[in-house]
């Protein structure tokens, strides 16, 4: 008797384990060939080990029906938030997530297809799926008659894969969809919260303009200007990745700084590498060399020079900058202190130097920075680079 209640419990162990665990990947190629094979799509669940709702979906995990149910139909992997080989994943698909925990589905080809965002028990995560299973937000922009809550998540979608264009589009839906009544709302700001990464679109542009309803919604705790400051930087990184913009993208983000309060310092700060870059790709040299100057005085440290020649450098292949560079040179030595920002230094002079001919300052450059840490086959390869 005794034997048979301990093989039962044993049984009951075993059971509990099996059924009561999720077959996780671990390896994103290999996913993606069990997906193919299996025919199930890839299902990554995102989360931080810090986040108390992940914490609480990880709880959820353990369901056995749950667990059963993810088995049954997705090729399942977890991504830590903090683990940057882990995050790799995402950004090698351009995937910029909002917040977390949150469900992607990938097809086989490792495409961004659909998202959940989790809900707060195992059954309710079970009938989430149920209803949501096979949607898709791909084609969500062509429909004439979806919901509100279908373009909420289409938005979403399309913030989470950073598609302005199309993310533009559904905001201006969204925008539209919304009567006289509802667009100053708190709804209506939870949504754009949610949804808006662009300042170019009307929801946008409608609560920059009533930003002091924003804040009254918020309790007049700043928050408000959290939310616009991280769609101007969103914009900004968006910028400078297309590299050539016209100047009133440039023009619009100092104004929407300024209407939030922002000082001349604070706009340059948040604002001077697509504004340098802006000047340098239209090859006005004044414009930049007057902007190095500006930031120069408002922040007065060697490294604001080391900052803004390392954009000259990259942008800038002829003498253009060249004159800044003898300007600032004997400054910008004299404040740095660290052997590896003095080594630094003597390589960006070395490309200032070859750019105006100078073969032997170039060499000479280099043979300097090697007395604060560059080594002989660094200095070798880059002479060859840039004092030929």
């Amino acid at each position: 008797m005794k034997k048979s209640v301990f093989s039962s419990f044993i049984l009951l162990l075993f059971t509990t384990n099996v059924f009561g665990q999720i077959t996780w990947q671990t390896d994103f190629e290999q996913a993606k060939k069990t997906a193919a094979r299996t025919g199930k799509s890839i299902l990554i669940e995102c989360f931080h080990p810090e986040c108390s709702h992940c914490q609480v979906l990880n709880q959820n995990l353990k369901n056995p029906e749950l667990s059963k149910y993810l088995n049954d139909n997705y090729t399942n992997m977890k991504l830590d938030l903090t683990n940057q080989s882990q995050v790799k994943l995402l950004e090698e698909r351009n995937i910029r997530l909002i917040n977390y925990p949150v469900f992607l589905f990938l097809d086989t080809e490792g495409k961004l297809q659909y998202f959940l965002e989790p809900k707060e028990t195992a059954q309710d995560i079970i009938v989430q799926f149920e209803e949501e299973r096979g949607n898709s937000c791909l084609e969500c922009e062509k429909k004439a008659n979806s919901t509100l809550n279908e373009n909420v998540r289409c938005a979403i979608y399309y913030r989470l894969l950073k598609d302005q264009d199309k993310g533009n589009v559904l905001n201006n839906k969204l925008f539209e969809s919304l009567e006289e009544s509802e667009k100053a709302s708190l709804g209506s700001w939870n949504i754009f919260k949610k949804t808006v990464f662009s300042p170019n679109n009307m929801f946008f542009q409608f609560w920059i303009k009533n930003h002091p309803q924003a804040a009254g919604l918020e309790g007049n705790s700043g928050k408000e200007k959290d939310a616009f400051a991280s769609i101007i930087q969103i914009h900004t990184k968006y910028l400078e990745n297309k590299d050539d913009y016209p100047k009133w993208e440039l023009d619009s983000l100092h104004a929407y700084l300024a209407k939030l309060g922002a000082d001349e310092k604070r706009r340059l700060s948040w604002l001077w590498s697509l504004e340098l870059n802006y000047y340098l790709t239209s090859k006005d040299y004044n414009s930049a060399k007057n902007l190095c100057r500006k930031m120069a005085f408002i922040y007065p440290d060697a490294n604001t020079f080391s900052f803004l020649s390392e954009k000259i450098n990259a942008k800038v292949e002829g003498v253009e900058m060249y004159d800044y560079f003898l300007e600032i040179k004997d400054k910008w030595l004299a404040g740095l202190r660290e052997p590896k920002h003095k080594s630094a230094y003597f390589i960006q002079a070395a490309q200032y130097y070859s750019k105006s001919g100078q073969k032997t300052e170039c060499i000479n450059s280099l043979n300097q920075a090697t007395q604060f840490g560059l080594s002989v086959l660094e200095k070798n390869a880059f002479i060859q680079k840039y004092c030929k």
